[in-house]
């Protein structure tokens, strides 16, 4: 049985996790309104006056998406990697070599400023950490048997997502790491795969930076999230070992995934017809939309299991 204190303490991780998205939402497009134009993407506003916010509202989303128990251990998974990501894309810049170089420039005039080989270590000590910390949380998640049996359970569908997504979990970790650490410190760049030879010749896959990864992956592994509530069998594993209330608003929560989905699609029409050059930062926006709907959904969910004791 759930004590009330904990019932409340969810009810308040899913409160905040609408309200960091919309808070990053709201000073995105109203910083958009008053300056009459919109960056590229939401990590473009990095470097002006919504830095803290960016990044604030990144890292607390991260620690609430890890803090947060989840119906499944699939949807646990899911939602942990997703945290990793955000914290990459929260401190790693977009433009880090511009970034460099305006430090550079400002050393001209400031020479007791921060130089960039103090910004590169700093990104060094803080993103390994980081790794270390990730890492940290797989073993405690794997010393829990029935959580990993939970995650494996249900066929070779599931086993093969968990295997190509951890591997791309640790492969992303392990290129930026060697892109932060191998080269000089005055001479890193997190390019991701424009740096790497094989890939950098195809087009747009040859394109994206770490940054650019940890963006993409992060939105991917909050879409297979919402999966988990949007099929709640499939991502048990056994419909049997569901929590009661699971298979409620079933409807809401597959629009909003398929939403998710077709996103690309409606940034892409929206770009072309009223903001040329914008389709990222669209996309962005309805991914974050997105996702504080699902929290809204999944909080009046909640409710409803609580008023209607035994919900199927």
């Amino acid at each position: 049985m759930i004590s009330d204190t904990v019932r409340a303490t969810r009810a308040n991780l899913r409160w905040l996790l609408v309200l960091l998205p919309a808070v990053l939402f709201v000073t995105t497009v109203g910083t958009a309104v008053v300056q009459g134009q919109t960056e590229g993407s939401i990590s473009a506003y990095y470097g002006g006056p919504l830095q803290d916010v960016f990044v604030g509202v990144l890292i607390g989303v991260a620690v609430l998406l890890v803090a947060y128990e989840g119906a499944t251990a699939m949807e646990d998974y899911n939602f942990n990697g997703a945290a990793l990501y955000a914290v990459f894309v929260a401190l790693l810049p977009t433009r880090l070599i511009g970034n460099l170089n305006s430090l550079r420039t400002q050393l001209v005039l400031a020479p007791d400023g921060l130089t960039p080989s103090e910004y590169v270590w700093s990104l060094r000590i803080t993103l390994s950490l980081l790794v270390v910390l990730g890492t940290l949380l797989v073993i405690r998640e794997l010393s829990h048997r029935a959580r990993l049996r939970g995650l494996l359970a249900g066929g070779l569908g599931r086993r093969i997502f968990v295997a190509v997504t951890f591997a791309v979990l640790v492969a992303f970790q392990a290129l930026a790491m060697w892109q932060l650490w191998a080269p000089a410190a005055e001479a890193v760049t997190m390019e991701g795969l424009r740096s790497v030879p094989i890939l950098s010749p195809i087009p747009f896959v040859g394109t994206l930076r770490i940054h650019d990864l940890a963006a993409i992956f992060l939105m991917c592994s909050l879409a297979a999230g919402v999966w988990c509530h949007a099929w709640p069998a499939a991502a048990a594993g056994d419909a049997r070992s569901l929590p009661p209330g699971s298979t409620v608003w079933l409807p809401a929560y597959r629009a909003i995934f398929i939403a998710m989905m077709v996103g690309p699609f409606i940034a892409w029409g929206a770009a072309a017809l009223i903001a040329p050059g914008k389709m990222v930062i669209l996309l962005e926006w309805w991914v974050i939309a997105m996702f504080c709907v699902f929290w809204m959904v999944e909080m009046a969910r909640q409710r409803r299991v609580r008023v209607t004791p035994g919900t199927p």
